[in-house]
């Protein structure tokens, strides 16, 4: 359910992180007038390590939580519905 919006707001995040640290005038200019540049080889070298950097730090949380969830026990009270 918060797939959608983890992942787009890690995208918004390295994206973010990646025209800070390696854009130059021309790329910001060249982008507002409705122009992509290509990306520098630093800035591909960045997107891949944020991009699987993010993946290693998420995957431990989330084999945590369902392991936490396999190891719980049922409920003894159920709710049964009519």
């Amino acid at each position: 359910m918060l797939a959608p919006f983890g992942h787009g707001l890690w995208t918004a995040v390295a994206g973010a992180v990646l025209l800070r640290m390696t854009a130059t005038d021309l790329d910001r200019s060249l982008f507002a007038q409705g122009y992509i540049p290509q990306p520098t080889s630093q800035q591909e070298h960045l997107f891949t390590l944020f991009s699987v950097g993010g993946l290693v730090l998420v995957t431990p949380v989330r084999l945590g939580w369902l392991r936490s969830l396999a190891r719980r026990e049922p409920d003894t009270h159920p709710i049964h519905t009519p």
